[in-house]
C-alpha cells in the first residue's frame, strides 16, 4: 500500500474514548476516519461534539438531514460518507429512490422542502455564488431562519469529507 498523505493512528495508540468509538462501529471506512482524525484528538472530540449536535439534534428532521448529508458527500467525493445511512432517516420517510435522485435536477420523490434543502446543499458545497434568489426564497418558504442556519452548518460540517477523500479513505478501509 502507498504511504498515506496523513497516517492513520495505530489502533493500540488511540486514546481510550476514541478507541471506544472505533470499537463501536463495524464500518471499515468509518474506523479509518476515526484513526485519521485521532492525529488531532482534542480537535476531533470538539468536532464530534458539534457535528453530533448539528446532525442529530437539529430541527430539520432526520430525512432532510440525511438527504443533505448525502448531497454534500456527492460533492466531496467521500466514499465513507456516501455509503453511510441512518435508519432513523428511513423511518422518517427517506428511500433509496430519493437518494438516487439527489444529483438530478428533477427530484419527483422529494418534498418541496427536501428539494430546496438538497439544491442548497449541492450549490453551497460546489459554488455558493450559484445560489439564486429563487433558491433562497424556496428555503425561506419551507424553513425557519434557525433551520436555514442549521442547514448551512450541516453542510459545513459535512465538508470534512473533502479531507477524507484527499487522504484516500474508502468504505472498504485502508489497512
Amino acid at each position: 500500500m502507498a504511504e498515506l498523505f496523513v497516517p492513520l493512528v495505530p489502533v493500540d495508540a488511540l486514546p481510550a474514548d476514541l478507541r471506544a468509538q472505533w470499537e463501536a462501529t463495524t464500518r471499515p471506512g468509518l474506523r479509518d476516519f476515526i484513526r485519521l482524525m485521532a492525529n488531532a484528538p482534542d480537535h476531533f472530540r470538539r468536532y464530534n461534539d458539534v457535528y453530533g449536535q448539528v446532525r442529530y439534534a437539529n430541527k430539520l428532521g432526520a430525512r432532510t438531514t440525511e438527504l443533505v448529508r448525502l448531497a454534500v458527500s456527492l460533492n466531496t467525493g467521500c466514499e465513507v460518507c456516501m455509503t453511510g445511512r441512518t435508519q432513523v432517516a428511513f423511518d422518517d420517510g427517506m428511500t433509496e429512490e430519493m437518494v438516487c435522485q439527489i444529483p438530478d435536477h428533477r427530484r419527483p420523490d422529494l418534498t418541496p422542502a427536501d428539494d430546496a434543502a438538497v439544491t442548497f446543499a449541492l450549490k453551497f458545497t460546489t459554488d455558493h455564488t450559484s445560489i439564486t434568489d429563487a433558491d433562497k426564497a424556496a428555503l425561506q418558504q419551507h424553513f425557519t431562519a434557525e433551520q436555514i442556519v442549521e442547514l448551512a452548518l450541516l453542510c459545513v460540517m459535512c465538508m470534512v469529507g473533502r479531507f477524507s477523500n484527499l487522504v484516500g479513505l474508502r468504505e472498504a478501509g485502508l489497512e
